[in-house]
């Protein structure tokens, strides 16, 4: 049982025996200052997420997890949480003035496809299509408070090709443009963004339990970056709006983050911004990614509890043990057995890392089954029987 103010993440365990130390627990004050989970594939940081998603739920918080592939879905079953589906029962418009336009508003819209310009083909937007963006949008608006459908602003764009076609340059730039938003008119992830009115509310986000956005069903990366990126800003202005406060107000999880806060050079997130400006308001991140050395270190660096799983590229080990106390934690994480983690906690001041089998027996099988907790306890025997003298 965790003291009050914490959740139990696991227990601890000695180097060479089996048996659990005790159990370790963490305060929600530690989480509120940003959480990174790592591993590779298949390690047990979906696992290790869920069950902190599933015992922040339990407490009351607020919990909305990004899911890429669908998984926690299924990890979160038993905490009942609310599933939002995209292109199902789930819309959002990325261009909605909410009664108000004003060119503060266009700033914000256009910083919005250059996030998602940037993390889904590496580049941003250049000035000449910052520049047709901002037409089209503000002569959209000029007579409408109406939230602009994509394919509405795709086929403005198209028009504005048709009349600057005989300058040199132009056409290159808005086709360039029109080809980065054209996935994002079709299909789930166009039903998701034309939202006419009557559409998802961001308050909702900050209500009590755990809410899951199943984006599984969007067809590529681009759709889901894109529509990460929109709740991501959503969350972020919502959140500030709130004003600060010592409470945990609202813990986003978010899946593969490396998709999302990906190494690039001048260029800061949106989950990085979240991470660096939105503690003092309640907020926390929880980021997991496969490829720590994708991942922008900014995002890592701060995040006060670090947890990774076994990896095994030399690349992500070196981005992933220069975060860690020790020198020979390296070592230790390419040797991780799949369901143990090092444990760092940053918070009031650094520890020392400690190995951790992420949940207890009753927490696993709340998670992944009976099933799975059986092949836990068998490990544990086997490991038992192996260091008994013969």
């Amino acid at each position: 049982m965790a003291p009050k103010g914490s959740i139990v993440v696991g227990e601890q365990l000695r180097t060479l025996d089996p048996t659990p130390r005790g159990v370790v627990t963490l305060d929600l004050e530690a989480l509120s200052r940003h959480v990174a989970i790592l591993g590779t594939t298949g390690s047990g940081k979906s696992t290790c997420a869920a069950m902190i998603a599933r015992e922040l739920g339990a407490l009351g918080k607020a919990v909305v997890v990004l899911d890429r592939t669908g998984e926690y879905v299924e990890l979160l079953r038993s905490a009942a949480p609310a599933v939002l589906t995209p292109g199902s029962d789930f819309a959002i418009s990325p261009f909605d003035p909410r009664g108000k336009f004003d060119h503060e508003r266009t700033d914000e819209w256009i910083s919005l496809l250059e996030h998602y310009s940037r993390v889904s083909f590496g580049v941003g937007l250049s000035p000449l299509q910052n520049r047709v963006l901002r037409d089209a949008l503000e002569s959209y608006f000029h007579g409408t408070q109406r939230p602009l459908p994509v394919r509405e602003l795709v086929r403005r764009l198209q028009e504005a090709e048709d009349e600057l076609f005989k300058l040199r340059g132009w056409v290159e730039s808005i086709e360039a443009l029109v080809s980065k938003l054209w996935p994002l008119t079709h299909g789930a992830i166009g039903r998701t963004l034309d939202a006419q009115g009557g559409g998802f509310e961001t308050t909702s986000l900050f209500g009590a339990g755990v809410k899951v956005v199943d984006l599984s069903g969007l067809p590529d990366d681009r759709a889901k970056n894109m529509l990460s990126q929109l709740l991501l800003k959503e969350v972020y202005e919502e959140t500030r709006k709130r004003g600060r406060t010592e409470a945990l107000r609202l813990v986003m999880v978010i899946d593969e983050a490396q998709n999302l806060a990906p190494v690039l050079k001048d260029y800061t997130s949106i989950p990085e911004r979240c991470a660096m400006e939105l503690r003092k308001y309640g907020f926390s991140l929880v980021v997991c990614a496969s490829r720590p050395s994708l991942l922008s270190q900014n995002v890592i660096a701060n995040s006060n509890t670090l947890i990774c799983h076994m990896l095994n590229n030399e690349t992500d080990l070196e981005a992933a043990a220069g975060f860690f106390v020790g020198s020979n934690v390296k070592d230790s994480l390419r040797r991780l057995p799949v369901g143990v983690g090092m444990l760092q906690v940053n918070h009031p001041e650094p520890k020392d890392a400690v190995r951790v089998r992420i949940g207890t027996d009753g927490q696993r099988k709340n998670v992944l089954g009976d099933l799975v907790v059986g092949a836990f306890r068998d490990q544990r025997h086997r490991a038992a029987e192996a260091f008994r003298p013969g």
